[in-house]
């Protein structure tokens, strides 16, 4: 059946309509245009009496249009959403927004199309866009890439761009900077041709001929897609952080909030082992303690934290809290996933944990399993870190520059360089990045499993004894084992966390063995999976996972 050309009238709403400067403001956060299906910001008409919305240009559409620049022959005339026609110039379906449509030619291009070839990159570029509306082979003049697909072209001087990089707004605002990033595609003439340029958030090279987000202020640039990735509403920095006192600021007493009782100053080395009630890492001075309560605190874990904070890989204000919000304290942080007791930072709108070591990381690093410096920035690449070679590529990990292939994730990136091995007669072992001799065969001295000859391991040259990292630290070293709570949601009676192995007695709730933290009852002889997650969960073995 030939499709219905239509009037005016079809496009007429039942109820008035009322003009609105800023619909964004205006209780609208989320809706979109009636006609286009785009979101309304800005300008606009609002129903009185229902959820119909208008772009002020989508208000009264003409019903033809003569000689638009991608069908400038025949007349377009305006057609009802149909879920049977597709826009010729973006390929996506018309069955939700209005389109034109040529029925000689069998030509479709929907309401946005019919304005899009004069994009949003021409604020950038001034020139006028128009789509080649065929598959070709070629290279973003906007981000570099190349790629085979519809190209939009400017007539006068052959900027050719993709068509996801005609919306990239004129300028954005973004957490991780103070000023606003504007779009610029002129970057290689506002800097000099030897300079190096580097995103700050990838931390790989800005090709300058191609477009970039610019604070010209800070000579701040970013990739196009790395800045698109963390866009969101300015943050004022100074509002979500505080000044941080140095170690030399250190009083001889303290009363901190996660203890009841005053904290003395020591500056002297502990016969025992003791651990950090903050970092549940082993106590070094300086360090404050009670007594009385055999409670210790290392000098950077008290007066040195802020309680508010933004990190460098994340896009949220942080809280200080002196133990995870879940019955039994235990946490596993999002950057690293450790498993661990004892401070941590949790965002205020996502929830997600963070170590207090993870969470204070600097965004330059020196690290000695690297030639070069290292900086913390987004995984666009997919790198494998070199320190593990997980398959699990992480989406943040400390890359260098110079390198480009080389990066180490969080978690390899926070390995202690010397460790204390109670079997091992020198007491520490070293952490190495390269195989220990040229055999051809490696094992860890502890599981007596092989080791992959491309992880770092730890290592007594005096001994030949090597070991893989998590043998020797152990994957729940900062859990305080022994430990007791009390949940009625959990269990009637006191529960202690217990470290389960392949040996020990099977899960009570789901009947499998497993080796991990569980909570286990002396009065009932009851134990159970603990479950923990970084994003803000915790519970008891329901069903095995």
């Amino acid at each position: 059946m030939k499709e219905r050309r239509v009037n005016y009238i079809d496009f007429v709403h039942e109820h008035p309509l009322v003009f609105k400067e800023d619909l964004e403001n205006d209780g609208n956060k989320e809706a979109v245009c009636s006609r286009c299906a785009e979101p309304v910001l800005g300008p606009g008409y609002k129903c009185s009496e229902c959820n119909f919305l208008l772009h002020k240009s989508c208000n009264e559409p003409p019903l033809e249009i003569h000689h638009h620049p991608l069908h400038p022959n025949h007349t377009l005339d305006l057609r009802s959403p149909s879920e049977y026609n597709r826009c010729d110039a973006c390929r996506e379906n018309c069955g939700g927004r209005l389109f034109y449509r040529c029925e000689q030619c069998n030509f479709d291009i929907d309401i946005n199309c019919v304005s899009r070839w004069r994009s949003s990159i021409d604020k950038c570029h001034r020139h006028d866009f128009f789509p080649i509306l065929e598959q070709i082979q070629f290279t973003c003049n906007a981000c570099g890439e190349e790629t085979k697909g519809i190209a939009y072209l400017c007539s006068t001087c052959r900027f050719m761009v993709h068509r996801e990089c005609v919306d990239y707004p004129r300028t954005i605002s973004s957490t991780v900077h103070n000023h606003s990033l504007t779009l610029t595609c002129s970057l290689h003439q506002m800097v000099e041709e030897k300079d190096d340029i580097f995103c700050k958030l990838c931390h790989r090279t800005v090709k300058t001929k191609y477009g970039v987000y610019y604070c010209q202020d800070c000579s701040y640039a970013a990739h196009l897609q790395c800045a698109k990735d963390v866009e969101g509403e300015y943050m004022d920095l100074s509002a979500t952080t505080e000044l941080v006192p140095c170690e030399s600021d250190l009083v001889s007493e303290i009363k901190h909030f996660s203890h009841e009782h005053k904290l003395i100053i020591s500056k002297k080395e502990l016969e025992d082992d003791k651990i950090c009630e903050g970092c549940t890492l082993s106590i070094s001075p300086p360090f404050y303690s009670c007594e009385q309560c055999n409670f210790f605190l290392h000098g950077r874990c008290t007066i040195l934290l802020p309680k508010k904070k933004l990190p460098l890989f994340h896009q949220h204000p942080l809280t200080l809290l002196s133990q995870a919000p879940f019955p039994s304290g235990i946490f596993q942080c999002y950057t690293c996933d450790r498993f661990q007791h004892g401070f941590c930072y949790r965002c205020d709108l996502c929830e997600y944990i963070f170590d207090i070591q993870c969470s204070s990381l600097p965004e330059t690093l020196k690290h000695e399993g690297h030639q070069h410096s290292l900086f913390i920035g987004l995984n666009r690449d997919k790198v494998i870190c070199n320190g593990c070679y997980d398959e699990d590529r992480p989406s943040h990990l400390f890359v260098c520059p110079e390198c480009e292939t080389f990066g180490l994730c969080v978690r390899c990136a926070t390995l202690p360089y010397r460790v204390r091995y109670e079997y091992d007669l020198h007491d520490y072992l070293t952490l190495t990045y390269s195989v220990e001799d040229d055999s051809g065969e490696y094992y860890c001295f502890i599981c007596e499993k092989s080791r992959d000859s491309r992880k770092w391991f730890y290592y007594c040259k005096e001994c030949d004894f090597a070991a893989h990292p998590d043998c020797v630290i152990g994957k729940y070293s900062r859990i305080k084992f022994g430990r007791t709570f009390t949940c009625l949601e959990y269990h009637d009676h006191t529960l202690t966390i217990v470290q389960k192995n392949e040996y020990s007695a099977p899960c009570d709730t789901c009947g499998t063995t497993f080796d991990g933290v569980a909570v286990g009852c002396t009065r009932c002889k009851f134990n159970s999976h603990l479950i923990t997650r970084w994003w803000g969960s915790e519970r008891i073995c329901a069903t095995q996972d």
